[in-house]
């Protein structure tokens, strides 16, 4: 089941954000992420969370306004749906998504290619100093109308 992010969510969010970047992002110092956990603790509540809870969270979507601030799915549940399901998600909310992902993150490439976005731009993370890609979803939500009798 999605929902909304709820408070007494944050450790499991930031469990699954650690482990995630962790392992997604091999070719960057672990201790960026470890740094920058508590900075990331106090800013997730700030963004609009949706979370997959399979009785506990097993992955989340982190949005500021249309832009993807964060897809995390925890290891054991990846490759099920979860991650799509949340970006279906985010697509009935927005008619265009937005999401960075560095070059040498092949799979979440893949992912989001499969999720029918397309590569923008390429830029260098100003933090990392690595290889970034800006990838973007135009979203057609089909809207029925009605007939009218006038």
């Amino acid at each position: 089941m999605i929902r909304e992010y709820k408070p007494e969510d944050l450790n499991s969010v930031m469990t699954i954000w650690l482990q995630g970047n962790l392992q997604a992002h091999d070719f960057i110092d672990p201790e960026f992420f470890k740094q920058n956990y508590d900075l990331v603790k106090m800013l997730i509540p700030m963004s609009t969370l949706y979370v997959q809870d399979l009785g506990g969270i097993k992955g989340f979507i982190g949005l500021t306004e249309n832009y993807i601030s964060g897809l995390f799915v925890d290891q054991n549940y990846r490759h099920q749906g979860v991650g799509e399901a949340l970006v279906n998600k985010a697509k009935q909310r927005h008619n265009e998504l937005l999401v960075h992902v560095y070059k040498k993150n092949t799979a979440a490439i893949d992912f989001y290619v499969a999720q029918n976005f397309d590569i923008v731009s390429e830029s260098i993370n100003e933090e990392t100093n690595e290889p970034e890609l800006l990838m973007r979803c135009h979203v057609e939500h089909n809207v029925k109308i009605g007939k009218c009798a006038l």
